[in-house]
């Protein structure tokens, strides 16, 4: 990836996009994992959100420097409000109770075809236990059915730990873009 299409990649993930038509804002099947499943998120899982938030501060005082915003999870469901191309799910136990973890994913992004997922992030005390493994293999499934071709996720330097684990999974740099950051990808279809 040139520093030019970098610089283009990134603005393009804060910036407004137009609605699309057609298949490529359409729904996708249901997120279901061996012991997670993913509920789309709204405002009424604001509370269960910001709790996987908070119960993950390592995170934040990597990337922000502190912990999350009292009001983070209700920024990121607000932002995702009205995006026809944006999808985030709270990441719940099959069995039931409340959420474990949150996947924020952009859809045909940046190009049509190609999922960005934004976050996954999942509270301290769940990491480690294979959740991140099994949802991503089962949102690689969900997407590879719906059409789409490649699967992205962006890291940054400071979490070293998110790096390892995209690799292991089978996610290959694909450039690096300002700040520290760099695009992994995996082909899903």
């Amino acid at each position: 990836m040139t520093a030019r299409a970098a610089a283009g990649y990134w603005q393009s993930m804060t910036s407004p996009r137009a609605s699309t038509t057609g298949s490529e804002g359409g729904p996708l099947d249901p997120l279901e994992g061996p012991r997670l499943r993913g509920v789309p998120a709204s405002l009424e899982h604001v509370a269960q959100i910001q709790a996987c938030f908070e119960g993950a501060p390592d995170y934040f005082a990597r990337t922000e420097g502190g912990p999350p915003g009292r009001d983070a999870a209700e920024r990121v469901l607000r932002d995702a409000d009205g995006d026809d191309l944006r999808r985030v799910y709270a990441l719940v136990p099959v069995v039931g109770g409340p959420a474990v973890g949150v996947l924020d994913l952009y859809l045909h992004h940046p190009e049509p075809g190609v999922a960005h997922i934004a976050l996954l992030l999942f509270r301290e005390a769940c990491q480690g236990l294979g959740y991140g493994k099994e949802t991503t293999a089962a949102l690689e499934q969900v997407l590879a059915r719906a059409g789409y071709r490649t699967l992205r996720c962006s890291v940054g330097d400071e979490n070293p730990e998110a790096r390892a684990f995209w690799e292991r999974i089978g996610f290959a740099e694909a450039g690096r873009l300002d700040r520290g950051v760099t695009v992994y990808e995996k082909s899903i279809g």
